[in-house]
């Protein structure tokens, strides 16, 4: 996959699609269900579990009322929370690394 310079990006570390990368060019919505932008077949995880959002340059990482949380490098998050370049992600058992593309 070819990415954009400077596009924010997503790349699943562990879990059921890890080594798939997502650019984040507006909001993600991340979970089991499959009208998900980002879904992923994590039985830890709400079928709407969190949404990643690009807010005028600002990314940020809010939870959906999950049932299992949503972390932000090992912190439970209650709610939205800026994302910054080396942050993981872990909704059920997926770790997500937030980066800017290369």
């Amino acid at each position: 996959m070819s990415v954009d310079a400077g596009t924010p990006v997503l790349r699943l570390s562990t879990g059921p699609l890890a080594g798939k990368v997502f650019e984040v060019h507006a909001t993600l919505r991340v979970g089991r269900h499959p009208f998900n932008e980002v879904s992923i077949g994590d039985p830890g995880m709400s079928r709407y579990h969190c949404w990643i959002l690009l807010r005028e340059g600002v990314p940020s990482v809010e939870d959906l009322a999950s049932a299992n949380g949503t972390y932000v490098n090992g912190e439970r998050i209650r709610a939205r929370r800026s994302l910054r370049a080396g942050d993981v992600i872990r909704v059920g058992t997926t770790e997500i690394l937030f980066s800017e593309a290369a």
